[in-house]
């Protein structure tokens, strides 16, 4: 029997989502992870039909948890859903390497639907606007920024050269149409990129 594995660190969520799936896929067997620990492990150990994962889990990041599982299984579907939003993380996410993203706002047929897509060996683009404005690596600084971290302190941490940081700063400003560093920090924090 096919099986397939749903990461989710709240317990209520990954039963929920689970039971959804079990019954609109009775020939397959869903599992569940609850945390980022080990979860490249579970997803590595066998040929999964497909993964659901989110992309926020304590001691994790999704993101980087989708790269490392590509390297040891990278024909392994990854779908990850999550409460962040499509407009900054599903392009970021099928970048990593996940097939599909679905935003936990969605409703459940619409996770059916992506998951049946994906079974069907079809990679679920994310739509249209929902492009991500930032690299991997503005994101990073714009959370440090918001965080309150200075210029200098943000250079020692990426250890890379003031000027630099400097140089993402206005890329990110002028990306998101931002003057303040307080704008930055209110972006930062309504686009859950704090959490």
């Amino acid at each position: 029997m096919k099986q397939a594995l749903v990461v989710d660190d709240h317990p209520v969520v990954r039963g929920g989502i689970k039971d959804l799936l079990q019954k609109a896929f009775p020939a397959i067997l869903i599992k569940e992870s609850a945390g980022a620990d080990r979860v490249v492990e579970e997803i590595c150990a066998q040929p999964w039909a497909f993964v659901v994962l989110d992309i926020n889990l304590p001691g994790g990041n999704g993101i980087d948890i989708i790269k490392k599982a590509r390297t040891c299984c990278p024909s392994i579907p990854i779908i990850v859903f999550s409460l962040f939003p499509e407009a900054q993380y599903a392009a970021r996410a099928v970048r990593a390497g996940a097939v599909a993203y679905l935003a936990k706002n969605r409703e459940a047929h619409e996770l059916v639907e992506t998951v049946q897509m994906v079974l069907r060996g079809q990679r679920v683009r994310p739509a249209p606007g929902a492009s991500p404005t930032l690299s991997d690596r503005e994101v990073e600084v714009l959370r440090l920024f918001a965080r309150g971290m200075s210029r200098k302190e943000i250079a020692q941490h990426l250890h890379i050269s003031g000027k630099t940081v400097s140089t993402y700063r206005a890329r990110i400003q002028e990306k998101l149409g931002f003057r303040t560093l307080l704008d930055l920090a209110r972006y930062a924090t309504e686009e859950g990129l704090l959490e």
